[in-house]
């Protein structure tokens, strides 16, 4: 498996991922980075371990807002589920009706060119 080494906080990590996991893990490693400097910037030094406890407090508290999020988009686009639904439902019964008004329509023009042939003929 490989191993990429990661700088959060001033201090290195090696750690394993999955083969072409590589940037994926230098990416999120720098936004953890970021946040850990962030906080250092704006609370002074931190120990490792309260450090590592506010970042995670910190991804907790953006992860419960993007579920709310989340969850406030999908009680807003259910009803729209609902609606397409209906709007579907009334598709398929004007299409039937359509199909039920061109088969009484040929229905009735070979009658009337049955008639027809027999007017012709008396």
């Amino acid at each position: 498996m490989p191993q990429v080494t990661i700088t959060v906080n001033g201090r290195d990590y090696r750690v394993t991922c999955d083969p072409g996991e590589e940037d994926s893990v230098i990416a999120l490693s720098r936004r953890l980075d970021g946040m850990a400097r962030d906080l250092t910037d704006r609370l002074g030094h931190l120990s490792e371990g309260m450090a590592l406890v506010m970042v995670g407090l910190t991804l907790a508290d953006s992860l419960a807002e993007a579920e709310g999020e989340r969850d406030a988009l999908r009680e807003r686009v259910a009803p729209l589920g609902a609606a397409a639904e209906q709007a579907e439902a009334r598709d398929r019964a004007h299409a039937e009706a359509e199909d039920q008004a061109a088969a009484v329509i040929a229905a009735m023009a070979q009658r009337i060119e049955t008639l027809a042939v027999h007017l012709d003929q008396a």
